[in-house]
């Protein structure tokens, strides 16, 4: 793995700090230079300011502890510092007269507690003015307090040193007293205090001691073959309350502290250097090595790291053998004791992440300050401990940031664990701009970042001259500012790289100012490449962002000179129509040949503007350019749609012939003019419809027709010709000899009504055997059978005779049942009618209205004759008009009046004449008005009023009697004629002169029309 030198802190330290910018070594920077791939750090890396560079300029730090809300610094003159975590000094102590050793902070951090090489120890209150002082005259190399020294009234510590022993101190109620819990193993060189366990490391190795049960439960030994303790002293801290992490010269171990469940009452055995065990009963405590580390450098600190450790490495020469260092290092003095000189050989000091695998996750060589002078000894490595923990070591609280003190006689490196911004900002230094832009995007990095990320970026990709990828990244990187924005524009503007960003400029959060997207549109004008992109851009932008008019002239100036781009033309067209000119953009978009034109007229109501635009109209759509100009025929004449086509050449031929079918088919007489050219036209383009046109038409030259036809062999076309202009044997002869087509020729005959054919049709046939039998079929209501057959000569070979003469007797069979059954069916449907005329005319009709009614049926019940009553048939109808009196019909049918005095017809010894029109007269009235034949006066003499109305009772109409009388008297009186009912006669004869009337109008509209 590379190591990763770090020589600059972060710039975001307290005011004071010192950056790591001491000299590199050029060797080790070739070295980085050409590693293939660099890593990033775990750690970064800042000198504690505050107080501390003053302070050690004048001291020399011996150790350092630090608690939940504070900092101890230990120094050389014996002087106990308080310090908050910026490095300020908050309280100090001058505790001792000598180096301070070891400094140990309780749970709360409300005492602390340190010893010297001056052989005592003194716990001081943070709070208080609360201080115990404890001799032991030898010096002691290490003191812990117990966790909860603060909270018990025993107040217990151990403590230990050159003398060997490792002292239990208690306050009871006679004063404090001290008790030996080990001795004899050499001086004892670290103690740590966790929860009830005590672990402390001598000269033999380390040992572990369990306060609530007084009993020691392990020995982990010495590694072999390692220097002296005083030489490369141990390390030891609790990661947490079970597991304990020792570092001695080159080796870690990790000490796993379990309770055993009964089953397995007898210890494992010694594994891995437990050389000592406890009781083995149930219950009982016992340590098992659970990883063991091997380096290829000193350790000089320990500190947990998650679940990997931190190692404060101390790289030795390699040329000095092991027994030469230790030789050395026995004659001199404290490295803080020497000057600085520049003789020392010494490298820098690492930090390094390792796992219990012992593989390295990270290395970082630090630049402390006479680095080159110190040796292991000198390092400390303290780190801040989870809440509630000891000053021993533990884990963190979540959210809570580890603190790594790297300390040195005159230095004092603050460590912690790089967070995103630290992350985005190494990245950005290493140049992998889009690592740092993915990273301030996950949102994980402080978001103003993403200023400094975008910018740097930018230039980067500007300097690689990757246009367009920086051109995509504005969006992202520039966002909501609109400064940015414009700064941007005209860089890029510079560069002649606007049509590269134009697509990611926005119109609105932010909106530009309107100069900014001139020039936008201004760069993709001038250059033809992006005429395209223009027109894009114009479609897309909002039509406010910009002056309509500037881009206009530009435009045209463009058009004037040289370019004639299609799309330069689209985007003068988008122009106008944003401008509300709608003509202009339409000639524009004919012109371009755009699909959306018919959509576009319509839209805008430009009917009226295409009438010089009928030829491009036509390219782009015929079948909706006819329409329209069909539905535009009163604005736009047909003489100026056939010019343009006209004009436009022969090969615009078919669309003309287009335009005048459509117009032929809304009015055959709107373009009769060019009937004669629509001849041919059809000819050429669209025979099927030819006939049906000159059916139609009579506005065409029938020669100039036929000549079109020949010459293009339109059979059935110069038949109709031939039969319009007379020539109708000509045109059989064509059916005959040319179509072969026997149901066409008889078809033919029979619309001309000329019975002369039949004749022409049967010698035509002749010449034809297959003809002739054909005629068979069809000789049944149009030819006499026998006529034919006489007319074929013989011996001439009729295909199927046989079975056409069988369907002509067929034939003939048929149509003489179908006439005796039509003659049946019309003989029941005339006995069927008079039957009903009959009934109809036996219905009785009543005479008189409601109040004659009453009477007439007193009088019948006294015997007396009634009187006639009113007529009225239901179902007729009420004949309109008025009365010589001027009284209207509607009002005197069926009322019981008379039609011509209007007095009652119920008068006595006065008879009644009922029409079945439900009209009735007097006969007096009628003979006087009709000057009615003498009969009528005899039978007013013979028939009495009586008669007269039983007749009509028994249903007789008195009428009757006028018209038919018997037979004998109508053959004697031949010649008079019927009695008819005055009104109706008078109405129906009046009716007949209006039909005669308008006939004579029409037939005279009609000749008039013929004639013009």
């Amino acid at each position: 793995m590379a190591k990763e030198h770090i020589g600059a802190a972060a710039h975001d330290g307290v005011d004071g700090d010192d950056e790591l910018d001491d000299e590199e070594d050029p060797e080790e920077e070739e070295e980085e230079d050409a590693s293939s791939e660099e890593e990033e750090p775990r750690l970064k890396y800042q000198r504690m300011g505050g107080s501390v560079p003053s302070l050690l300029s004048a001291d020399a730090a011996s150790c350092l502890t630090v608690a939940e809300r504070i900092i101890a610094l230990g120094t050389h003159d014996g002087t106990v510092y308080l310090l908050d975590y910026q490095g300020n000094e908050v309280k100090r102590f001058a505790a001792h007269a000598a180096t301070v050793n070891e400094l140990s902070f309780d749970a709360e951090g409300e005492f602390i507690g340190s010893c010297s090489d001056d052989g005592s120890v003194v716990i001081n209150s943070l709070y208080t003015d609360e201080k115990e002082k404890f001799e032991y005259h030898r010096p002691m190399k290490a003191v812990a307090l117990d966790p909860d020294y603060s909270r018990k009234s025993s107040k217990q510590f151990a403590a230990g040193g050159l003398a060997g022993q490792l002292m239990f101190n208690t306050k009871g109620w006679f004063g404090s007293r001290d008790q030996v819990l080990h001795s004899g193993e050499g001086p004892v060189h670290a103690v740590k205090w966790r929860t009830s366990l005590i672990a402390w490391a001598n000269d033999m190795g380390v040992k572990v001691y369990d306060t609530a049960t007084h009993q020691r439960i392990t020995f982990i030994e010495r590694p072999k073959d390692s220097p002296r303790a005083e030489l490369l002293r141990p390390h030891l801290v609790w990661q947490d309350d079970a597991l304990l992490v020792l570092g001695w010269a080159n080796c870690v171990k990790i000490a796993a502290v379990r309770t055993r469940d009964g089953k397995n009452g007898a210890a494992a055995g010694d594994i891995l250097g437990i050389g000592w065990k406890g009781s083995a009963g149930s219950g009982s405590k016992y340590v098992e090595i659970v990883a063991v580390i091997h380096t290829e450098y000193y350790i000089s600190g320990l500190a947990p790291y998650g679940d990997a450790l931190v190692v404060l490495a101390y790289i030795p020469e390699v040329e000095a053998p092991a027994a030469q260092v230790e030789a050395a290092a026995a004659t001199t003095t404290p490295a803080a004791a020497l000057p600085p000189t520049k003789q020392g050989h010494a490298q820098r000091p690492e930090v390094r992440i390792v796992t219990w695998k012992n593989e390295e996750l990270a290395t970082d060589a630090l630049s402390i300050h006479g680095y080159e002078h110190y040796k292991a000894k000198d390092y400390v490595l303290a780190h801040a401990p989870f809440s509630g923990s000891s000053s021993a070591g533990g884990q963190w609280a979540a959210g809570d940031e580890p603190l790594y003190y790297i300390v040195s006689p005159k230095d004092v490196v603050i460590a912690r664990p790089r967070d995103a911004d630290d992350h985005v900002s190494w990245l950005l230094s290493h140049g992998w701009h889009e690592k740092a832009l993915a990273a301030v995007e996950a949102g994980k990095a402080r978001t103003e970042l993403m200023d400094e990320v975008g910018s740097r970026y930018l230039d980067h990709l500007i300097l690689e001259r990757q246009y367009a990828q920086a051109a995509s990244l504005c969006p992202k990187l520039l966002r909501g500012s609109a400064a940015a924005w414009e700064r941007w524009v005209f860089h890029f503007a510079h560069l002649r790289q606007l049509p590269v960003l134009a697509p990611y400029i926005p119109t609105s959060n932010p909106q530009l100012r309107d100069t900014v997207y001139e020039v936008v549109l201004n760069a993709l004008l001038t250059n033809s490449a992006y005429h395209e992109q223009l027109l894009t851009t114009i479609r897309t932008w909002p039509s406010t962002l910009y002056s309509h008019s500037t881009i206009i002239t530009a435009i045209q100036l463009q058009l004037g000179t040289s370019s004639k781009s299609d799309f330069l033309k689209a985007v003068l067209a988008e122009l106008y129509r944003m401008d509300g000119e709608y003509s202009k953009a339409l000639a524009l978009f004919v012109e371009l040949q755009r699909p959306d034109v018919f959509e576009y007229i319509e839209e805008h109501n430009l009917q009226a503007d295409i009438h010089d635009k009928v030829v491009n109209l036509m390219k782009l759509d015929a079948k909706r350019t006819v329409a329209l100009l069909i539905q535009q025929s009163d604005t736009i004449s047909a003489s100026e749609v056939v010019g343009q086509l006209r004009k436009a050449g022969p090969d615009q031929r078919q669309l003309l012939h287009s335009y005048l079918h459509a117009l032929f088919e809304k009015d055959p007489n709107a373009g009769r003019e060019f009937h004669n050219m629509q001849v041919e036209l059809y000819a050429d383009f669209e025979p099927r419809l030819l006939l049906p046109f000159l059916r139609s038409s009579q506005h065409f030259n029938l020669d100039k027709a036929y000549e079109i036809c020949a010459k293009r062999g339109l059979t059935r076309e110069r038949v109709f010709l031939l039969g319009r202009m007379g020539n109708v044997k000509e045109a059989l002869g064509l059916i005959i000899n040319k179509l072969q087509d026997m149901e066409e020729a008889i078809k033919f005959i029979t619309a001309q009504h000329d019975e002369e054919l039949w004749e022409e049709l049967i010698n035509l046939s002749l010449k034809h055997p297959e003809l002739v039998g054909a005629l068979l079929e069809h000789t049944v209501g149009n030819i006499d059978p026998l006529h034919l057959v006489h007319k074929v000569p013989r011996g001439l070979p009729i295909p199927r005779l046989r079975d056409r003469l069988v369907k002509i007797i067929t034939d003939y069979r048929t149509e003489t049942s179908l006439r005796r059954g039509c003659n049946e069916i019309l003989k029941a449907d005339c006995v069927d009618l008079l039957v009903r005329y009959y009934d109809e005319a036996r219905h009785a009709i009543r005479v008189g209205g409601t109040e004659d009614e009453g009477k007439a049926q007193s009088n019948a019940q006294n015997g007396a004759i009634a009187p006639a009553p009113v007529m009225q048939r239901v179902g007729d109808g009420i004949q309109r008009g008025t009365t010589k009196t001027g009284r209207k019909l509607s009002t005197i049918s069926g009322s019981g009046l008379c039609c011509i005095c209007l007095d009652p017809v119920a008068l006595q010894n006065v008879a009644v004449v009922a029409f079945f029109c439900s009209h009735a007269y007097h006969v007096t009235c009628l003979n006087d008005t009709s000057g009615i034949r003498s009969q009528g006066t005899d039978l007013k003499k013979q028939e009495s009023p009586k008669d007269l109305a039983y007749k009509i009772g028994q249903g007789i109409s008195t009428a009757s009697l006028y018209d038919h009388g018997d037979e004998d008297e109508d053959e004697e009186e031949s010649g008079s004629p019927p009695m008819r009912c005055i009104l109706c006669t008078t109405a129906s004869a009046k009716n007949k002169e209006a039909k005669d009337d308008r006939k004579k109008s029409a037939a005279a509209a009609t000749s008039n029309g013929w004639a013009g």
